[in-house]
């Protein structure tokens, strides 16, 4: 069959019932799928597009002037569709005006329209082809461009994560990358795809940790713990079956500080046992040291040559010496909740020292006490010794690293201003740089080595302090030595 055409629905716009049967009798054998709406006025016409799809719109030109501007009025609605007048022989100049106002093209009123209407329909046929490819495009083209914005998208998402993300093929080289990872060796993303990973890291093989799965059932996700350029990462990798592709994440996270942490509990454990240790082993000493001291006194009360007793007086200083270290020891690390008693900071100050009193003379540093009378104060006793013992270790060690004759001095005062006892501790070490000087107080923090210092000394006692509803302070000059200020407050 030929001139076939496959338009489905078209609109009819006449008032000539009889021209629009015989139009619709031509339209239903060049069209056999196709379908007619007639109606007798443009404004019906502009009604029943505005509710249906209308692939083609045919209408008499007189019509589409009189009543009003069929053409504007489709203009309006925003409706782009092939208008085809119908024009009278003899009025083809009728033709050239509708096209300029807008229609698609025109054909003469004929007998049948058998002959004239098959050139409008094959335009129209194009038209619709034209707008459908058109339509395809606009469609792929909006989803491409969907596809782009979700990519970009995940790949925002990815690069917002500050963990270092990578997924490698069968071959070790990578697929996809966070730009965190790419920082990491001061490149962009896109220099490091398809390059193998370990070539990164200065290798020649890859990392005995990276293992490519060899089926589905093979490799599961799994973490490890691994340093890395003298960073320890904690490397969780998971695998990935696409496309009868394999793949595999991983994530590099940065756990060096934590791993550090982990080490300052572990170290603190450690203390802890050895309290405990030490505690055990001061009241074992003790128990000898008082039959020492008893059977001291009992010589003493026997008639004896001055030498003798003068022996004897040197055997008993020391056991009882001996007896006041153990005492504080045992007093430093027993191990009890929080008890305020009314005491003496004066005299805490000494039994700490004296706790200390024997690393203090082998490393030839000068104590200096400078005390006032002060009034009592609510403290634990206990607590309280364990803030003047760090400050004093701080001070020794800083006059260690400075490498001069020590001096430490420990100085107490009474605000009449602030109702306040105060204590200073003085040193001539080394000092504290002016950058570092507002996170002393913050546990962990420390600028000793590893194994030499635990950062938590001055944040247990700033701690205690604070719960001891006082203050502490730090002063320092760098070069010439550092000043710890406590304030606490009166007993009532």
């Amino acid at each position: 069959m030929k001139n076939k055409f496959n338009i489905p629905k078209a609109l009819l716009i006449n008032e000539n019932i009889k021209d629009s049967r015989l139009f619709e009798q031509a339209f239903r054998h060049h069209c056999p799928a196709g379908g007619v709406i007639r109606t007798q006025s443009a404004q019906q016409g502009i009604e029943i597009l505005s509710r249906e799809k209308i692939d083609t719109v045919f209408i008499d030109y007189k019509l589409s002037i009189n009543d009003l501007n069929f053409f504007r009025e489709i203009q309006k609605i925003n409706l782009y569709i092939p208008v085809i007048v119908i024009i009278e022989k003899g009025k083809e100049i009728d033709a050239a005006e509708a096209i300029k106002k807008g229609a698609f093209d025109y054909i003469l009123k004929d007998a049948d329209y058998m002959d004239s209407l098959p050139a409008a329909l094959e335009g129209i046929q194009l038209s619709i082809l034209k707008k459908e490819k058109d339509e395809e495009l606009q469609r792929q083209s909006l989803l491409f461009k969907q596809i782009y914005r979700s990519q970009k998208w995940w790949q925002h998402i990815i690069d917002a994560i500050t963990d270092y993300l990578f997924v490698i093929n069968q071959d070790c080289r990578i697929l996809r990358t966070n730009k965190a990872f790419a920082d990491l060796f001061g490149r962009e993303p896109a220099d490091i795809i398809m390059k193998p990973y370990y070539e990164l890291f200065g290798l020649e093989e890859p990392h005995e940790w990276c293992v490519m799965p060899k089926g589905k059932n093979d490799y599961c996700p799994r973490s490890v713990e691994r340093e890395l350029n003298n960073v320890v990462y904690l490397i969780s990798c998971f695998p990935i079956y696409f496309d009868e592709h394999d793949a595999v994440v991983y994530i590099l996270k940065d756990i060096t500080e934590t791993r550090r942490l982990k080490d300052q509990v572990y170290h603190l454990d450690k203390l802890s046992s050895l309290g405990t240790l030490t505690s055990g082993v001061a009241h074992e000493i003790n128990n000898p040291l008082t039959g020492i001291i008893g059977y001291t006194e009992m010589l003493l009360m026997k008639n004896g040559d001055e030498t003798t007793k003068k022996y004897l007086h040197n055997i008993y200083d020391s056991a009882i010496r001996c007896k006041r270290i153990v005492e504080n020891m045992l007093t430093f690390s027993r191990q009890t909740p929080s008890q305020k008693g009314v005491e003496d900071i004066n005299d805490i100050i000494d039994k700490t020292i004296e706790l200390h009193e024997y690393w203090l003379k082998s490393t030839n540093i000068e104590i200096i006490r400078n005390y006032a009378e002060v009034p009592s104060v609510s403290v634990d006793r206990q607590q309280m010794q364990q803030v003047i013992l760090n400050l004093l270790i701080n001070a020794e060690q800083a006059i260690a690293e400075a490498d001069r004759r020590g001096r430490i001095e420990f100085e107490t005062a009474y605000d009449d201003n602030s109702k306040q006892t105060v204590i200073t501790v003085s040193d001539n070490g080394k000092g504290i740089p002016q950058e570092i000087l507002p996170r002393i107080f913050d546990p962990f923090f420390t600028t000793k080595p590893v194994n030499k210092g635990t950062g938590l000394g001055l944040s247990i006692a700033h701690g205690i302090i604070a719960e001891q509803g006082g203050a502490i302070e730090a002063n320092s000059v760098p070069g010439e030595g550092t000043s710890f200020i406590i304030r606490l407050s009166q007993s009532k």
